[in-house]
């Protein structure tokens, strides 16, 4: 069976809105940071065609725990369920969610994958795609965390 991974990005600041997190369960170190980290900033710091949009170089982005814990508690919920989408199981967004995990959040954004095994692989499907790249290049974000769930991948962005 042939399978194609699968992206969908979110870009936005919209209103904050509450949602309760029900997991205390700890993020398990399931991805390298330090990979990840430095693929999103070497693709910030060359600047970047995402679709037919040009994007100059932008500052390095630093690692957020809460963030990355945001992102855990949405790889793994559509992991265990199964779906595919920026809308949670309980009907939150990812502003919610990451309002939820403690992080006060002026900018947010939200890449999401599945298919994927590897920091390289989803880094490089996420900056071929128009709306991801714009999310990985968008100088509003000063931070990100990343996590995975099987081959869900969340990626969080931030800026307070």
């Amino acid at each position: 069976m042939f399978f194609l991974p699968f992206i969908f990005a979110v870009i936005t600041s919209c209103t904050k809105q509450s949602v309760s997190v029900t997991s205390n369960e700890p993020v398990p170190a399931t991805v390298n940071k330090t990979v990840l980290l430095q693929l999103v900033n070497d693709a910030r710091k060359k600047g970047c065609n995402c679709g037919n949009t040009y994007y100059a170089p932008a500052p390095a982005l630093t690692w957020n725990d809460q963030l990355e814990k945001a992102a855990y508690l949405h790889a793994s919920d559509m992991y265990q369920k199964k779906y595919f989408s920026h809308t949670g199981s309980d009907g939150s967004g990812s502003g919610e969610r990451i309002s939820a995990v403690g992080y006060s959040w002026k900018f947010y954004g939200e890449n999401i994958a599945a298919g994927y095994q590897t920091e390289k692989g989803v880094i490089s499907g996420w900056l071929s795609s128009p709306g991801h790249c714009a999310n990985i290049m968008n100088k509003n974000f000063r931070q990100m965390g990343v996590a995975r769930a099987g081959d869900y991948w969340t990626q969080d962005f931030g800026s307070r």
